[in-house]
């Protein structure tokens, strides 16, 4: 083959960056058929070169069903292998909570609104406002152009959007001013982004073999059950394989993570199998998430020899993950609290020869709460000849905010519209009106109507742990048996709560915006917004918990009366009105029918129950407190047993004092975004904080006071 051959042969071949070293000597040894093949080169540089090559069929074609697909594949785990969880001893004890509910006579049959307990309940005549009200519903709907509901539901009527908005008080409009909101313009579009940017919705791909992928993950793929790549791993998974910068979102359930760490894994396919040395990391938010990308690329990279996988997050045994990452696993996933933690008081961990960085709901990561933590990472991880992916499912950050990152001429990546839901999700709400202490009675009505089995999962967000706590004694003592998922509880329950949940051994699931980033758990049917989301971000993840992969789903969101809430029925509306239809059906927006006197004779049933709701939560404190005295005293013992050794572990540091950590909290109150601060909020902080009480706003005394002192001293200057 002669050598103008060969070159033209090199140009038309597929580009893959590969993970690299600075040492050459380091390379993997060739396989067997590229040693043959560089003999021949070596020996003869002639026709021996045809004769090698022309052994390789070019036609070859990798097929993937001969390895067949996991059956009932059942999405990702979310448990955590044995050497991850440290020492028995180091395993708390939790408090039986459904033990306790049990003793109080709860959790055994779900109570009805006719039983003895409704009977003695006083007899009140219902409001008869409120059941005129409900003749209105429709009338006093959400949102026009809504298609025809089922049978439980009632399409709203087209008066929604005026409504809506002729309700808005001017603090919505206030909150938009100081947000600064402002669209990028395309001049700083063009000046910031990729000129590619514009042909990546362009790329399609039928399956993942004209990707040109390696053999071990097509062999992954296809037993995960992968064939045809999303829309957004066909756009995705080319320019990553580039090493090009990216900024992508998707809607929710289209794959995102599988759409960075496909690529991920190919370009370690190619670096040096001597050295040990931590390439990728990948920030979430929260630990649920990164333990299930953890378990996206442990599944995916399964048949990729000295491919090593590490997991920093908060909650699990600190000293099994010092281990761990001691050997430099290629990639790490981890919060950035934790991922800190490590870079600052972990011996051995390095993350200088960091090549590929990833963040994981990004939007979400850029926010102010990560601020402080994403700053510091950033400060320390090396700048030069770094990959940065972006990934969110509302990918609308401003370039104001994505410029700390240092990216490269990024390619941006828009598959859906950033503020759209799926089309197979059917959005239902529920006009609360004058009724919000029907709320708990209406939840227990809505999960005792739409799932009476049992056989469904679904998802219950709330506002605040102590809500999510609440309901769920107060469901129990109903005879319901749900979960919960918030920040309030130990790692080890999060998790087991959310694999029960999976299994379906719990049907109902309560918790927090927690849950609401990136968790992918198959075959949510229903999602209940038992309290308005701050904002239509939060929202479409909310909702994005179910009708994902091509599946159908419903939510239901009770809605109060303030501007705000309104605010977000307003949007949901215009993001279906909006959205494109391309042949396609498009999703439903419903109001549903709610049988009001049932719900308020269930709301007796609670009231009856109140004495003994707060008992079971007397007697769980109680419970805490003495958990809490016993591992107090363990620790003195150990502290008696093992002072020496204890005492001569270095002191763990962090990159900001509490000093920092209040100015920062402060900070937060004062600006949003960097915007400029507000002087009343400033003031009235100023004053919280250092427990002064002062009047900033003058009396008529006051002014009377001051004139008169002002007099004075001016007959004081004339004499």
């Amino acid at each position: 083959m002669s050598k103008s051959k060969r070159d033209s042969g090199k140009k038309n071949s597929d580009f893959i960056l590969t993970i690299d070293s600075d040492s050459e000597s380091e390379v993997p040894e060739p396989s067997v058929s590229n040693k043959k093949s560089s003999k021949g080169k070596s020996s003869t540089q002639g026709d021996n070169d045809d004769d090698e090559f022309e052994e390789i069929n070019p036609k070859f074609e990798f097929a993937i069903d001969d390895y067949g697909a996991e059956k009932g594949f059942q999405g990702w785990d979310f448990e955590i292998e044995n050497d991850d969880k440290g020492d028995a001893g180091d395993t708390k004890k939790n408090v039986d909570l459904d033990e306790i509910i049990r003793r109080k006579g709860g959790l055994t049959n779900i109570i009805s609104p006719n039983d003895k307990a409704a009977e003695s309940a006083t007899a009140e005549d219902s409001d008869t406002s409120a059941d005129s009200d409900d003749d209105e519903l429709a009338m006093d709907g959400f949102g026009a152009n809504a298609e025809e509901a089922e049978n439980d539901s009632q399409p709203v009527s087209e008066e929604a959007e005026n409504q809506s908005s002729g309700d808005e008080s001017d603090e919505g409009d206030d909150d938009k001013d100081e947000d600064g909101d402002v669209e990028d313009t395309p001049e700083e579009m063009a000046n910031f982004y990729a000129s590619e940017s514009a042909e990546v919705k362009q790329q399609s791909h039928e399956t993942f073999q004209s990707l040109q992928l390696s053999r071990p993950i097509l062999r992954a793929l296809g037993q995960l059950g992968y064939v045809k790549p999303s829309a957004i791993q066909s756009s995705a998974i080319p320019i990553a394989l580039l090493g090009k910068d990216i900024v992508a979102g998707a809607v929710t359930g289209s794959g995102k993570t599988a759409a960075y760490m496909i690529p991920i894994i190919e370009r370690l396919l190619y670096k040096p199998s001597k050295i040990s040395a931590i390439r990728v990391i990948v920030l979430t938010p929260t630990r649920e998430l990164a333990i299930q990308v953890h378990d996206v690329g442990k599944k995916i990279g399964r048949f990729v020899n000295n491919l090593n996988f590490g997991l920093a997050v908060g909650g699990l045994n600190l000293r099994q993950q010092e281990q761990q990452l001691k050997s430099r696993p290629d990639i790490v996933i981890a919060t950035p609290g934790r991922l800190i933690d490590h870079i600052r008081n972990s011996p051995s961990f390095s993350i200088d020869t960091l090549e590929i960085m990833v963040i994981d709901e990004a939007d979400r990561m850029l926010d102010e709460g990560f601020q402080a933590e994403l700053t510091e990472i950033l400060s320390l991880v090396p700048k030069q000849k770094r990959q940065t992916l972006l990934f969110s499912a509302t990918m609308n950050t401003k370039i104001q905010d994505l410029i700390q990152l240092s990216l490269d001429r990024p390619v941006r990546i828009m598959i859906d519209p950033p503020k759209a839901t799926t089309a197979k999700l059917v959005q239902e709400f529920v006009r609360i009106r004058k009724r919000d202490h029907l709320k708990p009675a209406l939840l227990f009505e809505l999960l005792n109507t739409i799932d009476s089995s049992n056989q469904d999962r679904i998802v219950v967000f709330v506002s605040t742990k102590g809500t999510a706590h609440r309901l769920r004694v107060l469901l129990g003592v109903l005879g319901l048996k749900v979960s919960e998922l918030h920040g309030a509880l130990t790692q080890e329950q999060r998790l087991k709560n959310v694999t029960d949940f999976k299994e379906l051994k719990v049907s109902v699931l309560i918790c927090t915006d927690l849950a609401a980033r990136g968790l992918d758990i198959p075959k949510i049917e229903f999602v209940i917004n038992y309290d308005m989301p701050k904002t239509h971000e939060i929202y479409l993840h909310r909702v994005g918990r179910t009708a994902r992969a091509g599946r159908e789903g419903r939510s239901i969101t009770l809605v109060g009366e303030s501007s705000h809430d309104r605010s977000i029925v307003k949007d949901a509306l215009k993001s279906v009105e909006n959205e494109p239809q391309n042949g396609a059906k498009k999703g439903k927006i419903v109001s549903r029918n709610i049988d009001w006197p049932r719900v308020e004779d269930i709301n007796k049933v609670i009231d009856n129950k109140e004495d003994t709701i707060q008992e079971i939560l007397e007697e769980e404190k109680e419970a805490k407190e003495m958990l809490q005295a016993e591992m107090e005293l363990s620790k003195a013992d150990n502290l008696i047993k093992h002072r020496k050794e204890i005492m001569a572990r270095p002191k763990r540091t962090w990159f900001e004092s509490s000093k920092d950590d209040q100015s920062n909290i402060a900070m937060k109150h004062l600006t949003k975004n960097g915007s400029k601060l507000n002087s009343k909020k400033r003031k009235a902080l100023e004053v919280k904080k250092s427990g002064v009480t002062r009047s900033f706003k003058k009396t008529k005394q006051d002014k009377i006071n001051n004139k008169s002192k002002s007099k004075s001293k001016s007959k004081r200057s004339k004499k």
